[in-house]
């Protein structure tokens, strides 16, 4: 028996495009609705977050406590974002695989068909400002393509004797978190590495965010990469030789519209 003898070789092959082009759009479509519930529901996923690990202590050197509050906070997460989002169930969330070091996209990842939704946690103490690292200007555009939406889960955590607790939670668009630099109109970050900072705790307790808009939060990326950039060129230059000097200036001459590249 054959299946549609009457129908051409291309009609098929445009059906089967059409259906796998339909069941690619019903899967960004999926993160789409996920990341969207996600921001409707980020003060309640933070506040059962806090319920969830505010009864637990942990113990251990500064140096590493990090990762058994990431843990935890991955575990609430897996309990609670089902409880919400209809259709979310472990089987959609990749903590990665547990071995010397764990193997994973990100600290916990939500899994929509072909796409991607980042989940970073970190965990810092509430004494003195947060100044945990959020990706590199280097990194940032291949984040952008692998994840359909980055979000971060944020604990703060005191002292409670000897121990140390949870104190409270904090989730949003990760772009929502990252500081403000006192040196140039863009974002907060490390020189030596191009590696972005997060705001002041007081801009986590009031919900404020440095940037409107995810579109003006990537220009001020911009202006502090290229800000960085002008910077390391100026203290490195007296340290390049001359011939190094020369290539730098031909270089520059041809990308300016002028000169002839040096070979």
């Amino acid at each position: 028996m054959k299946v549609f003898p009457n129908r051409p070789r291309w009609l098929l092959t445009a059906l089967l495009f059409a259906f796998c082009t339909f069941t690619t759009r019903a899967a960004e479509m999926s993160a789409q609705a996920v990341a969207a519930k996600l921001d409707s529901l980020k003060d309640t996923i933070a506040a059962e977050v806090t319920a969830h690990m505010s009864t637990n202590t942990v113990r251990g050197s500064y140096t590493t406590v990090w990762r058994q509050f990431e843990d935890a906070a991955i575990d609430a997460l897996c309990v609670v974002l089902p409880k919400y989002i209809e259709g979310l169930s472990e089987k959609n969330f990749d903590r990665g695989t547990t071995g010397r070091e764990k193997n994973r996209l990100a600290d916990l990842a939500i899994v929509c068909g072909t796409n991607v939704i980042e989940i970073s946690i970190k965990a810092a103490q509430r004494t003195g400002n947060p100044e945990n690292d959020m990706g590199t200007f280097r990194d940032h555009p291949n984040r952008e393509k692998l994840f359909a939406a980055s979000f971060t889960l944020w604990v703060r955590y005191e002292s409670a004797g000897e121990n140390l607790r949870a104190e409270r939670a904090f989730f949003d668009r990760t772009w929502r978190f990252v500081g403000k630099s006192s040196l140039v109109d863009g974002v907060k970050y490390r020189k030596k590495d191009g590696n972005m900072r997060p705001k002041p705790w007081t801009m986590f307790d009031s919900s404020q965010a440095y940037w409107k808009s995810e579109e003006e939060f990537e220009a001020a990326v911009k202006r502090s990469e290229i800000y960085r950039a002008n910077e390391l060129v100026k203290e490195y230059l007296t340290d390049l030789s001359e011939d190094d000097q020369r290539v730098l200036y031909e270089r520059l001459k041809e990308k300016l519209g002028g000169g002839t590249p040096v070979r």
